[in-house]
């Protein structure tokens, strides 16, 4: 595959008369044609610096960033807006702009002074908005749209500049759990169908582990870790870069846990979902699941509903949620 974007000896920071301050260094790296990459890491390890310096918003201590082979630091603006496309984070204020009229600033770097826009701009436009699978929403102004509705415009309009790479920086931070699910599938298509190159800054780490083609770990003070999803957690990287006093990267699971101090025991018994998330809950109230504890937790069905039988001391106890299931176990 081709390489879009290539980062050689990359070292970002910032550079003052009296001070120069390193954030990350001697990157190397590149984000191939079609790719979706998802640049992630913990809090404070370089992230945004990184990605205001490939989009060529911000210039590197030293090295350099290659767009199609030539000094992204070295392009006009003109010709990078051609070429480059960057959704933030930051709500937009577009007046009265109609979701379409935002869409089709994306063709600005393709029209004249006048700023006309011809008939081979709109059909891009009505392109870029399908794409999106925002056909609903071209005629409301984006005042009126919802959070996802809004990025699902700006990508759109991304798009609409007909770019080799796309860059979206944290753009799923305020939305929820099904909105994050429809854009990270919006990229994926995206960067599938179409060819672009798509670079997507996130703290998402699960939707990064279950959409992205690579990733690029940034642990803070680190060497960026670069590989398919599940490399970087086979070979314990992942783990590294989020180990943190009280929490872990469960590798089986691919979620985070809470380290909790344990003050009682049980053994459980049990099958599918309802098993686990007894065990879940369990856990999380500090109750160990150990096979040898004396006290014993059997999860049953009955009549579809789920039903929970603690056996101790010769005695059984019927409970009919994991609610008072824990109220129970904690009583003892």
């Amino acid at each position: 595959m081709e390489a879009v974007i290539e980062l050689e000896n990359l070292t970002t920071g910032y550079r003052s008369l009296s001070n120069e301050k390193i954030i990350t260094s001697e990157i190397n790296t590149s984000l191939l044609r079609g790719e979706l990459v998802c640049l992630i890491g913990p809090n404070g390890a370089g992230k945004s610096t990184l990605m205001r310096t490939i989009s060529g918003d911000q210039k590197p201590i030293s090295g350099k960033v290659f767009l199609e082979g030539k000094n992204i630091h070295e392009l006009t603006p003109k010709y990078l807006a051609k070429k480059l496309s960057l959704v933030l984070t930051e709500r937009v204020h577009a007046g009265m702009l109609t979701a379409y009229e935002v869409v089709a600033l994306g063709r600005f770097p393709y029209t004249d002074w006048s700023g006309k826009l011809k008939d081979s701009d709109h059909k891009i436009i009505q392109e870029a908005i399908a794409m999106a699978g925002a056909d609903e929403l071209a005629d409301r102004t984006l005042s009126e749209l919802s959070d996802g509705e809004r990025q699902k415009i700006m990508v759109a309009r991304a798009f609409a500049q007909e770019p080799q790479v796309m860059i979206l920086d944290e753009v799923t931070a305020f939305l929820d759990l099904p909105r994050r699910v429809e854009i990270m599938k919006l990229l994926r298509k995206m960067a599938n169908e179409s060819g672009k190159s798509i670079l997507l800054s996130t703290h998402d780490m699960d939707l990064a582990l279950r959409g992205a083609d690579r990733i690029w770990l940034l642990p803070k003070g680190g060497s960026m870790q670069i590989g398919a999803p599940e490399d970087l957690i086979l070979n314990g990287a992942f783990q590294e870069a989020f180990a943190t006093e009280g929490m872990h990267f469960d590798s089986q699971s691919g979620a985070f846990r809470i380290h909790n101090n344990y003050d009682t025991e049980v053994a459980l018994i049990g099958e599918g979902d309802s098993a686990t998330w007894t065990q879940r809950a369990l856990e999380r109230n500090g109750v160990k699941v150990d096979p040898d504890a004396k006290i014993l937790i059997k999860v049953q069905s009955d009549q579809d509903q789920n039903v929970w039988i603690i056996e101790q001391n010769g005695s059984e106890t019927e409970i009919r949620s994991v609610y008072d299931l824990i109220i129970q176990i904690k009583k003892n």
